[in-house]
């Protein structure tokens, strides 16, 4: 039964614990009828049990069911409302102006502007601190400055821009620059204010005889450690010390060496003065003393202000200022001054090295040696400078000082070492060769200025420097300037004079007469030049340029003065050939004559030789002829009618003009000089130069007045031929007209000219019109 029990438990409770199946604990059993309805009571009392607790399970677990399906059932509506959300909660994160992505992005970046200005304004707020210990330190300066602790505030000024540079926060902003500016003018002030006492205890007082330098000693003690320590301290603390030197040498050093002799006490001794007597009466200093007085005053200086004061530029400035008053202004003009001149020079160079020895930089330039090294190059500047002042002030002078020749200049050795030599030139041995080597030459004698000659003699000067000069660049610079000196005397006279020259006729001719002396002299030191190896193509030009503007002044006076005679001798603008017969006519004709005669002769006595030459006398003299007879000529022609009595008289005022051809004669006395002088004298010229000075046919001596005006008047004066024939077709017949234009003796007049007077002088008949018919023919 115990095997039985078992298994039915085993069925009910389904639970069996022991080995093997269930069904083999039946094994080995034998069951009664009784035991087997027992055994099936039990079972179903057991089955019973079981539906029962089966029963109650279920209710319990259908229970417990349909509250997880409640639940689950819940849960999934909140899955699908949490789906739905994630699902607009992806819509509304893929928005990129309203979405969230976007506005959490906005308040990230919010967030980090919010911490950066949190940072920011802990750093403001920490320069903020600095910058009110700045503003404190600032205001510790100015009061130092005020109470003259120029030092201490110097240094608390240099202490301040340290901590300005330290301040990233403000780097490169506009704060640091008003900042930086403020230290600026904090020490630009503690500079004045150092130069201000150092001002107040150097005294200067200077007037024509004396010059002082007082020093303050009183205000000095215990002042110049603190004015040198500010100084060390503050930037460009060495420009003040500049300021200083710089203030003393304007105030003091500048007057006592702009005197001419200076003389000072004893600077060694005790006393804080230096007195200085002036004076521009007497004699120049020597160098040498006056070398020793500006080391006198550097060393007054140094003894109560410390050599600090004279920095390396007032050294520099103190040489340069000794260099201009006892050198650049005293170069030698001569080559015996310039042999003398080295005393002058050693004395220089010693108080060079002396005074510069003080400076700070060993490789500071040095005024005085650099400007001895250069001696010979300044000497020839300064030959060169004064010979083209000289040219410029003869050229614009207002004197037109006359150089009378008292006979033909005869171009020599003797000439060259007159104008050259003097007790401090001689005349180079190569000059001297190759003036005897050149040909001889002749400048006829005439009025010329003394300005003109001058000019030339410098010309002549400097050529002879040049050839004394062993540098080859500085021999050609002098014989570049002797040509420029006689360059600028042409250009610039007749510029300056202009309208004398026009006013003026004997200067116009004066002038002339300069021009063709420069290209004289111009065309020989061109010669020279060349046969010295120093040719300068300029010469040619400038010899011409002398000649051209000669010419062409000559040209222009005889222009004015022509048309001014033509005015006089017009007649009133030819109304008085007309009715010549008529008393007042002839008056008129009588007056305008005259005036032309007396105007003619003043012009005459201006020109007469020798202020030119009788060859120019004879060609100016023959321009003005002919303006006067072709006014006369052309008035004639142009009447209309002319009566027999009027022909007559203009006859006679022809006849009357011509005779002004006298007026050519010159004294046999002043032309004998020239008659035997011709162009070909002057063997240097051009055949131009050389004719427009002289003719030997124009010089010839004539016996007879009028003989010689005659011969001078057919060579000079064109229209003199002319002249005479009109005054001899006034009175011939028609017949007689046309007999001389066949034989060619009135070729000097046009068929209408004698048209025209054929008209005026002869009726109008069938004859007069053959005749005229064959004057047009001939």
């Amino acid at each position: 039964m115990g095997g039985m029990d078992t298994f039915v438990e085993h069925v009910i409770d389904g639970d069996w614990s022991g080995e093997g199946r269930p069904s083999d604990g039946l094994l080995n059993t034998v069951l009664d009828l009784k035991a087997a309805t027992q055994l099936s009571q039990k079972l179903e009392q057991r089955l019973l049990l079981s539906q029962k607790d089966i029963r109650n399970s279920l209710d319990e677990n259908y229970l417990t069911y349909s509250a997880a399906v409640t639940k689950a059932e819940s849960a999934q509506s909140s899955i699908a409302q949490l789906l739905q959300g994630v699902d607009e909660l992806q819509l509304m994160l893929g928005d990129e102006e309203t979405g969230i992505q976007t506005r959490l992005d906005t308040a990230i970046k919010n967030e980090e502007q919010i911490c950066e200005r949190v940072q920011s304004n802990s750093a403001i707020l920490q320069c903020l601190t600095q910058l009110s210990a700045i503003n404190r330190e600032l205001q510790d300066m100015d009061r130092l400055v005020q109470s003259g602790e120029l030092d201490k505030a110097a240094q608390k000024a240099e202490s301040i821009e340290t901590t300005v540079n330290a301040m990233e926060n403000i780097e490169d902003t506009h704060i640091a620059a008003i900042l930086v500016e403020r230290v600026n003018l904090a020490r630009m002030n503690i500079k004045e204010n150092v130069l201000r006492e150092f001002h107040k205890v150097i005294a200067v007082e200077t007037n024509a005889n004396s010059a002082n330098l007082r020093v303050d000693t009183s205000r000095l003690k215990g002042r110049i450690s603190v004015l040198f320590a500010a100084l060390d301290s503050v930037k460009d603390g060495e420009n003040v010390l500049k300021e200083l030197a710089l203030y003393i040498i304007s105030a003091f050093v500048k007057p006592v060496l702009a005197a001419q002799l200076v003389t000072h006490d004893d600077a060694e001794s005790p006393t804080s003065e230096f007195n200085v007597h002036l004076s521009n009466d007497s004699d120049t200093t020597p160098t040498d003393e006056v070398c020793d007085l500006v080391l006198s005053i550097v060393a007054f200086v140094s003894r109560f202000l410390g050599g600090r004061v004279w920095v390396d530029v007032a050294l520099t400035e103190l040489a340069q200022l000794v260099l201009q008053r006892c050198y650049l202004q005293r170069i030698p003009e001569t080559r015996t001054e310039l042999a003398s001149f080295h005393k002058t020079v050693d004395a220089l160079s010693g108080f060079e090295a002396t005074l510069l020895a003080q400076c700070a930089d060993p490789s500071i330039e040095r005024p005085i040696q650099a400007a001895v090294k250069r001696l010979d190059e300044l000497f020839v500047e300064r030959q060169c400078a004064r010979a083209l002042e000289q040219s410029r002030r003869a050229a614009e002078s207002t004197a037109f000082a006359v150089y009378k020749m008292d006979t033909h200049q005869e171009w020599s050795l003797a000439f060259v070492q007159a104008t050259v030599e003097d007790p401090d030139t001689k005349l180079a041995s190569s000059f001297a060769q190759s003036i005897k080597e050149h040909p001889a030459a002749v400048f006829p004698q005439c009025i010329i200025s003394e300005s003109i000659v001058g000019t030339v003699s410098s010309a002549y000067r400097l050529l002879n420097e040049s050839m004394q000069c062993n540098e080859p660049g500085l021999a050609q610079r002098l014989a570049e300037t002797a040509q420029n000196v006689l360059d600028v005397y042409c250009v610039l006279f007749p510029v300056v004079h202009r309208q004398q020259l026009r006013k003026v006729p004997a200067l116009a001719l004066q002038f002339f007469n300069d021009c063709m002396y420069g290209a004289h002299h111009c065309t020989i030191l061109g010669q020279l030049a060349a046969a010295e190896n120093n040719a300068n193509p300029n010469w040619s030009a400038v010899a011409r340029k002398f000649f051209d503007s000669g010419i062409r002044h000559v040209a222009e006076l005889a222009e004015s003065e022509s048309r001014e005679l033509k005015s006089l001798v017009g007649a009133d603008n030819g109304t008085g050939f007309y009715n010549a017969s008529d008393e007042q006519q002839q008056d008129a004709l009588a007056k305008s004559l005259k005036r032309g005669r007396l105007a003619l002769t003043q012009l005459c006595a201006a020109m007469r030789p020798p202020n030119v030459t009788p060859h120019m006398f004879y060609r100016i003299l023959g321009r003005y002829l002919d303006a006067m007879f072709a006014a006369i000529i052309d008035g004639i022609v142009g009447v209309r009618d002319i009566g027999v009595d009027d022909s007559q008289v203009l006859s006679d005022h022809c006849r009357a003009a011509y005779s002004l051809v006298s007026l050519f004669h010159l004294d046999p006395e002043i032309t004998c000089a020239y008659s035997t002088l011709t162009s070909a004298a002057l063997v240097n010229s051009t055949d131009e130069q050389g004719d427009a000075l002289l003719d030997s046919d124009d010089e010839s001596d004539e016996s007879e007045t009028t003989a010689q005006g005659v011969r001078l008047a057919k060579k000079h004066c064109q229209m003199s031929d002319k002249l005479v024939q009109l005054a001899d077709i006034l009175m011939i017949s028609r017949a007689d007209i046309l007999a001389r234009r066949r034989a060619g003796l009135l070729a000097q007049y046009s068929v209408n000219e004698l048209v025209s007077l054929v008209r005026a002088l002869f009726s109008d008949t069938h004859e007069r019109a053959l005749d005229i018919d064959e004057l047009k023919r001939i």
